[in-house]
């Protein structure tokens, strides 16, 4: 019975990290399509955004792909630079 008892709780500690990691993924999207859309609103090119933000073009195409884990200060430093902030 114990036995049992562990592996349903580890399929639903597994099940729940799956959740957040799908979670992490979709915010990641989201912020994604937000930052591009603004791009696109103010008729802003990558290379100019990159050169905005003094970055590399690399690193805004990860930040634009949807799979880049955005930390605060790097969305504080894309809202400062898109004048948002």
């Amino acid at each position: 019975m114990k036995k049992h008892r562990r592996q349903a709780k580890s399929r639903f500690m597994h099940a729940n990290m799956e959740l957040e990691e799908y979670k992490e993924q979709l915010r990641s999207i989201r912020l994604a399509m937000a930052i591009k859309n603004v791009l696109k609103l103010r008729q802003i090119s990558v290379d100019e955004f990159a050169m905005i933000m003094g970055r590399d073009r690399s690193i805004i195409n990860k930040w634009l792909s949807g799979t880049y884990c955005f930390s605060l200060s790097t969305l504080y430093e894309i809202t400062e630079g898109l004048g948002i902030l």
